[in-house]
Formats: C-alpha cells, sequence, structure tokens
C-alpha cells in the first residue's frame, strides 16, 4: 500500500548472563570442567558449555539481602554459583565464619537435603557463604544483534574446591560433564570432532596461553575486560566472525565452519 514503509525489526534486547569456568590443575596441566547440554529446545542444544545461565531477580534479591553490595558484579557472581551448582552440583561456598571453602562431603549434604535446587533460599538461612570471591571476572561476550535470543554474558574463571571437582548433573538440562584440557579441546575443534559455540571457542583459546590455574588468576585478576559483540563478514573463504584485537584473544577472526550456530 502507499504510504507504508519497511521497517526493520528492533534487536531483541540481551539478556544479563553468567558463566563460570571452573578449573584444576591436571596431571598435564590445566583443566577445565565442560558440560555437555540436552538437545531439545535448551540454548546452544547439544554444545559443550561452561556452567552458566540467565541472571535470575532472586541472585540480585539474595546480593540485596546478604551479598557485598560493593562489588558491581555480585549479583552475576551469585547467578554463575547458583547455576553451577544446579547444573552438575559443585557449590562454591564456605562454612559461616570459616575461609575454608566447602568440602565435597558437606556440599554433597546440601544437595542431598535440597533437592529443589533452591540454593539461595537455603545459603540465607543456613550457616554457609557463596564464595563469589574466588571468582575473577574473565571476559564479557554480548550476542550480536541479528541474533533472536541475546545474551550480555559475563565469564569468570574460578579454581575449583580441593576435594569436590566430580560434576553430578541434573541429567534435564545438562547430561555430560568431564574435565578438559584447553588445548585437548582446540584440537578437538580443528580435527573436526568438536563445534563450539563462538564465546566458548574464543574463551577456550584464551585459557590455553595458561599452564595452571595460579597462573591464570594471576594473569587475569587485574586484567581489563572488554567487551566483544562479535560481527559476521563475507570473504573469499568463506564466513567469518570477527572480534576486536582489543579483547585479547590473540586472533581477530574466526572461520564459520568451526562454530555452531547458536
Amino acid at each position: 500500500m502507499m504510504g507504508e514503509t519497511n521497517k526493520i525489526p528492533e534487536p531483541a534486547k540481551p539478556k544479563p548472563a553468567a558463566t563460570i569456568i571452573l578449573m584444576r590443575d591436571g596431571g598435564e596441566g590445566l583443566e577445565v570442567l565442560m558440560l555437555k547440554k540436552a538437545h531439545g529446545q535448551h540454548f546452544a542444544a547439544g554444545a559443550m558449555v561452561f556452567p552458566g545461565g540467565k541472571l535470575d531477580p532472586k541472585d540480585v534479591a539474595f546480593v540485596e539481602a546478604n551479598g557485598d553490595k560493593e562489588d558491581a558484579h555480585a549479583a552475576l557472581k551469585v547467578a554463575a554459583i547458583r547455576e553451577m551448582y544446579e547444573e552438575c552440583g559443585i557449590l562454591l561456598a564456605r562454612v559461616a565464619g570459616s575461609e575454608r571453602v566447602m568440602p565435597s562431603t558437606e556440599a554433597a549434604e546440601i544437595r542431598t537435603a535440597n533437592a529443589d535446587g533452591a540454593i539461595l533460599d537455603l545459603a540465607a538461612s543456613a550457616p554457609f557463604a557463596l564464595a563469589t570471591d574466588r571468582l575473577v571476572r574473565f571476559a564479557h561476550w554480548i550476542t550480536p544483534a541479528t541474533r533472536p535470543k541475546r545474551f550480555d554474558t559475563h565469564f569468570f574463571i574460578a579454581p575449583a574446591p580441593d576435594d569436590h571437582t566430580k560434576p553430578d548433573v541434573d541429567g534435564y538440562e545438562i547430561v555430560d560433564a568431564n574435565w578438559r584440557r584447553p588445548q585437548d579441546v582446540l584440537d578437538d575443534v580443528h580435527g573436526g570432532k568438536l563445534t563450539l559455540v563462538f564465546p566458548t571457542m574464543m574463551n577456550i583459546i584464551k585459557l590455553s596461553k595458561s599452564e595452571s590455574v595460579d597462573e591464570a588468576l594471576a594473569k587475569y585478576r587485574n586484567e581489563d575486560v572488554f567487551c566483544v559483540e562479535p560481527k559476521r563478514i563475507e570473504t573469499d573463504e568463506g564466513s567469518q566472525l570477527v572480534i576486536p584485537a582489543e579483547a585479547g584473544y590473540g586472533v581477530t577472526t574466526v572461520p564459520q565452519e568451526f562454530l555452531r550456530s547458536s
């Protein structure tokens, strides 16, 4: 009809989210915990991912009532710890009044007694505190504006509790979990055995430069985090995703063939 114009739809608003890259020192160097998502309606269905998920209003309320209000990322850290506990049973927490991270036996007792997964309700009344201080901000990614589902995701690295590294997956959203050396993951990607969501791929690349947990924590604890919103370009070699050099990943383009579309 005359007078009508083709309006470009507004991009979806990115939802705040948080992810933990949990680390431990293995026999051949640094290892990270990776989870396999179930196929179906979940975001990144079937993918290998780090523990994490969307920020919930309860995470914000928990910080307002119990958390460190001076930390601008406190609610996101709570969300990351909560999501990891819900997805694979590993809990970063301390017994009240102690610097000691809760051992696996106590964490298992909490999980057994708290089958509904409402860990924040329990933490608000039980004698333990979430160990948000163990999380170090590592990366910040925003899903491109062209995608229908968008997330504003903060990635944190954290050392695993010394005796609590065995995951117990929920069997619904997460169906498997294992510890992997970052370089082994990259070898599987380049060997055609595995494709990853772009931020997961790039953060594996970034972390592969560290040989140990202590080295990674020392390197990134005081490093500025650059917000990344990838762009897609077409080249003679095919589609590539591009990020700014300032992001500090050592590479700025990755061929689409190595990546999942989610």
